[in-house]
């Protein structure tokens, strides 16, 4: 039975694990953390009255990736709609005008000439639109993105723009039971095919034509399915070396994300007279942007800080950037942080940079590199291949989807070159 070793259990490596092992293909996966799922991490407390999520939370428009496994085992999703609140120069006011203005940039981003490529912000100088727009366009370029403006490709924009709206990515969905129950599902795998193994750290793979070893495990051929930060850092070494794969992991960055959950005796921001709220946009805060658990009513707001802000933030103990996310809140919401704090019955953290086996959130295409999630996806010697979202280059990167779609199309290139041996 031919065989495959795959290098990380998040969503890529478990939905390649999934293919082949129903071509019958024997399947070892090997993975660090003490469970599986990678950047989706679910939290659930006795103190919280849902699950919540410290990595990835939300389900970006319809991809096929997703859907098509909630309709196959009835999950339930639900769309966080409602009212935008902005908190600026000392004033909170509802701000339904947010997405409006996102959206006339993103028309121009997708009609605009992105050739010959260049960062983001040197684009959006060149629009003649109101200066508050460009703000807004900024913010949320670099959060959403967990990037820098002056920095993220132009052209990785207008690609991601034009394949999110094929899904119709500007409605974020959530998995009401938790992110987790999609990582259960993938993980649902034949014993009689499939191993896996946590709390199993790789630090060297050594290959050779037909041949892929980590640790003590063998193989006929592997996938790696690790997060950009591992490829860039070298905690990863590749015998004989892969020189282009970290010429191609090098071109890329991996963006930076804060994460901050505070669950509440009671929604009070509702007793203030802000109903309906989806999410406040704190300019010019640490936290600059907050959401709600809706539309499953909680008294819980969610507090993150991506790109510049994370920078600032990264690796500073738990109770600083806990103090600095209350202190961001309450500024926005017009109150005193020690009132706001007494409020609170429960608190989470997560610093995606300071994650061993994440060493930060999810990739961007630097201007100049369009091409390099090709090349870092492209296989070696029909023996080594590559998964993760860093390796998307359909315009889904940074997203689980966009995961899940490159764990099939490794498993679907392995079945390609199998097929090609016993034909």
């Amino acid at each position: 039975m031919p065989s495959v070793l795959i290098i990380g259990g998040g969503a890529a490596g478990l939905a390649a694990a999934q293919r082949l092992a129903r071509a019958d293909i024997r399947v070892t996966i090997l993975e660090a953390r003490d469970r599986l799922g990678g950047r989706i991490y679910t939290l659930r407390d006795h103190r919280l009255p849902i699950p919540v999520e410290l990595g990835a939370e939300f389900v970006h428009g319809k991809p096929s990736e997703i859907w098509d496994i909630v309709r196959g085992t009835n999950l339930m999703m639900g769309s966080l709609d409602g009212d935008d609140w902005c908190s600026e120069n000392h004033v909170l006011k509802k701000c339904n005008d947010f997405w409006p203005r996102w959206e006339e940039v993103a028309r121009a981003l997708k009609r605009g000439k992105s050739y010959p490529d260049r960062p983001f912000s040197e684009f959006l100088e060149t629009l003649e639109i109101e200066q508050k727009t460009k703000t807004v366009a900024m913010e949320f370029v670099e959060g959403f993105n967990a990037c820098r403006g002056n920095l993220i490709s132009l052209q990785h924009l207008s690609i991601s723009q034009e394949a999110a709206d094929r899904i119709g990515g500007g409605i974020p969905y959530r998995i009401l039971s938790g992110y987790d129950r999609l990582v259960g599902i993938l993980s649902e795998l034949d014993p009689a095919r499939v191993e896996i193994h946590l709390n199993t750290i790789v630090g060297e793979i050594a290959w050779r034509a037909g041949h892929a070893r980590a640790n003590h495990f063998e193989a006929d051929q592997a996938i790696i399915t690790l997060p950009l930060g591992l490829l860039r850092s070298g905690a990863i070494r590749f015998v004989p070396e892969l020189e282009a794969k970290k010429a191609a992991a090098q071109e890329l960055i991996v963006g930076q994300v804060v994460k901050v959950i505070l669950c509440f005796d009671s929604p009070f921001w509702e007793e203030r007279g802000i109903t309906n709220l989806s999410f406040i946009h704190a300019r010019g805060q640490p936290f600059p942007t907050w959401w709600t658990t809706r539309p499953v009513a909680a008294p819980i707001l969610i507090g993150w800080a991506g790109g510049p802000p994370a920078e600032k933030l990264s690796f500073s103990s738990e109770d600083a950037i806990r103090g600095t996310a209350i202190r961001s809140l309450a500024n926005a919401l017009k109150m005193n942080s020690g009132r706001l704090e007494r409020r609170i019955t429960a608190s989470f953290v997560y610093d995606w940079q300071a994650d061993p086996f994440s060493l930060g959130a999810y990739s961007y295409i630097p201007a100049g590199a369009i091409t390099a999630p090709l090349r870092l996806a492209e296989p070696v010697a029909n023996t080594l291949f590559f998964g993760g979202e860093a390796t998307n280059s359909d315009g889904h990167s940074g997203t689980v989807h966009g995961a899940i779609a490159t764990g099939y199309r490794a498993a679907d290139e392995i079945l390609t070159v199998t097929s090609r041996g016993t034909a």
